[in-house]
């Protein structure tokens, strides 16, 4: 058997030669990267890279701003007032949901015992109670009165019905209203009135305050949605401002 070897010595020179230029070209190249270090221009080449780096993402966040700024300042007068009116009314409702909680607390009727001896309950706080309630109440209904939306005339509806079917126990404990459906409180009366009647009337599930203050708790969550649907997305603030709508699956959207 015989071997083919006139060409083997161009072929293995080829070969060798090819290694060879690769390894010295390999080797080169990364003396040529330790010089850089030792120099200091490999550090100086890092900054620049990431100081345009940073540069590229502020000007694409100064983009993405200005975007939603001209977003802002293309909504119509219309808008805006809408825009305002459901912040408005998402306050409105947070005030009343906040006032209903406050009667269902246990701690409200808690027995005190005072400087000289003697014990009862705090009469003036639950009082107070009542009278925030009310306040809250009335401002409540206006609000929902006004509002063109179906959805939150329908709260407002079932509001004023809950307080009707209630009125009797409401007035025992010194609360009446009116023919537009606006709350007063007797403070007098409401000092006098029978405990029972009052934690009947605003503790546990199914009471008058805890119906008062689901209506409420789904006002703040229809309002809120209207007010994502008619910026596309942005929330007019108490401070006359408009932001980004955020994650609302918090509670009442932590109540602003």
């Amino acid at each position: 058997m015989s071997l083919y070897t006139g060409n083997n010595s161009g072929l293995m020179s080829s070969l060798f030669g090819s290694y060879k230029n690769s390894l010295f070209g390999s080797l080169s190249s990364s003396l040529s990267d330790y010089s850089m270090i030792r120099s200091g221009a490999y550090g100086k080449l890092m900054k620049a890279y990431y100081a345009k780096e940073a540069d590229t993402t502020q000007k694409t966040d100064k983009t993405d701003k200005t975007k939603k700024n001209d977003k802002t300042a293309q909504m119509s007068t219309q808008e805006k007032e809408q825009l305002q009116q459901m912040q408005e009314l998402k306050t409105g409702a947070k005030s009343l949901s906040d006032a209903a909680s406050a009667l269902q607390k246990d701690s409200l009727y808690k027995v005190e015992t005072a400087e000289d001896g003697t014990s009862a309950v705090d009469r003036s706080k639950i009082t107070s109670a009542l009278k925030s309630f009310v306040g809250a109440y009335n401002t409540y209904i206006e609000q929902t009165g006004k509002s063109s939306k179906s959805t939150v005339q329908k709260q407002n509806l079932s509001a004023l019905k809950a307080t009707a079917a209630n009125s009797k126990l409401l007035a025992e404990v010194g609360i009446s209203y009116d023919k537009k459906g606006n709350l007063t409180l007797d403070e007098t009366k409401a000092q006098k009135a029978s405990l029972s009647t009052i934690k009947s009337l605003f503790q546990g599930g199914g009471s008058y305050g805890d119906t008062i203050g689901d209506k409420a708790t789904a006002t703040y969550r229809l309002a809120n949605s209207a007010s994502y649907k008619t910026s596309g997305g942005t929330r007019y603030s108490s401070q006359g401002t408009y932001s980004t709508l955020g994650n609302t699956s918090n509670l009442l959207d932590q109540l602003l």
